[in-house]
């Protein structure tokens, strides 16, 4: 093997290198641009035993979804669960009783 052939083999190696790297950005940039990058903010609050009582206990807990209210949508890559849009903002609260 002549230098000019192994000169040609480095170079077409090289141009593929480049090549696999800008199809990589491209797909990269185009997930990107399909769904977007975003967060949500979620919160809970609570207590187990919200009187202090021995005998039966008060447990109460306060929750807050996507307090931001962002419109988004996820995808899992999944052939069931598909595209599914973020949860508008919600607020939820539980009482339970323990005895």
């Amino acid at each position: 093997m002549d230098a000019s052939m192994r000169l040609g083999r480095a170079e077409e190696f090289k141009n593929y290198r480049a090549t696999r790297r800008q199809t990589g950005r491209h797909r990269q940039q185009e997930r990107q641009s399909f769904l977007g990058s975003w967060s949500d903010l979620d919160a809970s609050v609570g207590t187990d035993n919200l009187f202090r009582s021995e005998r039966a206990k008060v447990t109460l807990r306060l929750t807050g979804i996507n307090l931001t209210n962002k419109e988004a949508l996820y995808n899992f890559l999944s052939t069931f669960s598909g595209t599914h849009f973020v949860t508008p903002r919600a607020f939820q609260a539980q009482v339970g009783l323990t005895f």
